[in-house]
């Protein structure tokens, strides 16, 4: 959170497995295995070292489906053990394990950088919370997945205290609308070996409203390292690039009705301002009451690595 201002933004970075800071753009956004991209659920490739054939099953025998030939690569998504060994290489075709193919296993860091899982878990309906799981760095998925249950439980403690308030203002006379404290998560960014998680909170404790902030956490996978805005802005040149954009971009939405305080504007804050990865691009955050009025909500700054970089 910024000093006393009522919202905050923090973001989650995730960084590149070849341009560890860097990520894709869409269109680019691809694992390359050589000279063939990896695929999501693919485990490996096998290649043909003789002319041989593919298989079906049928009646639990394995019934030769169509001919390949010395040379031709298919990607591997399941191995079983059955039939002395198959290769599932498609939803119904196999290869079978023998002399006359080659086959390997996708590098795990690859496989990674095609994203991680995440999975959604509540401690209560108002309180989720993200839990990661296909980490090569096991000691580090399991800190990233006590570091969000612990934000989790003092978010739900949050809340019983609120509530808890709420009972006593109400036995004072008052009548305060309902107190909470909710928490919910997105994934901005998972591929690249980069990993973006943007947690909303939304508090009201009393008042004309209540307040809502972001706390972003960005990761580079691969290193297990927190990331800031200073490991994507790296120089000053790029820096000036990036706040003549955003003040740019401010005096545009200002014409169109927001209401931007372009002259309180000065610089991005590399240490402290949130941000998270997007495809071709970083989203750079800004608070409730930061460079504007209430009215201006959280403000989101699409930048695009062209911009600076």
């Amino acid at each position: 959170m910024k000093g006393f201002k009522k919202v905050i933004a923090t973001i989650l970075v995730s960084a590149v497995l070849f341009s560890p800071l860097v990520p894709y753009s869409k269109a680019e956004a691809k694992v390359m295995w050589g000279n063939q991209e990896l695929v999501k659920g693919q485990i490996g490739r096998v290649t043909m070292l003789k002319d041989t054939s593919l298989y079906n099953i049928k009646n639990n025998k394995l019934v030769a489906a169509k001919k390949v030939s010395k040379g031709q690569i298919y990607r591997v998504y399941s191995y079983s053990g059955k039939y002395d060994g198959i290769y599932g290489v498609s939803k119904d075709l196999y290869a079978q394990k023998s002399s006359s193919i080659k086959y390997e296993r996708a590098p795990s860091d690859k496989i990674q950088a095609l994203g991680i899982t995440v999975t959604k878990k509540s401690l209560a309906n108002n309180i989720s919370y993200p839990e990661a799981s296909g980490l090569l760095n096991k000691p580090f998925e399991a800190s990233f997945n006590r570091k969000f249950l612990n934000i989790a439980k003092e978010t739900l403690q949050a809340n019983k205290e609120l509530k808890e308030q709420e009972k006593k203002d109400r036995e004072n006379g008052w009548s305060p609308g309902p107190y909470y404290q909710n928490m919910k998560y997105t994934v901005p960014y998972n591929q690249d070996n980069i990993l973006s998680i943007s947690v909303t909170n939304d508090q009201y404790s009393g008042g004309a409203h209540g307040m809502t902030w972001i706390d972003t956490y960005n990761y580079n996978l691969l290193t297990a390292k927190q990331l800031s805005l200073k490991d994507v802005i790296t120089n000053q040149k790029q820096l000036d690039k990036v706040n003549k954009y955003i003040r740019e971009q401010m005096i545009a939405r200002n014409k169109k009705g927001a209401q931007f305080w372009v002259e309180d504007f000065k610089s991005v804050n590399l240490t402290q301002d949130q941000f998270y990865y997007t495809n071709g691009g970083i989203v750079i955050i800004f608070g409730e009451y930061e460079y504007g009025p209430y009215a201006n909500g959280i403000s989101f700054f699409k930048v695009p690595y062209s911009i600076f970089k």
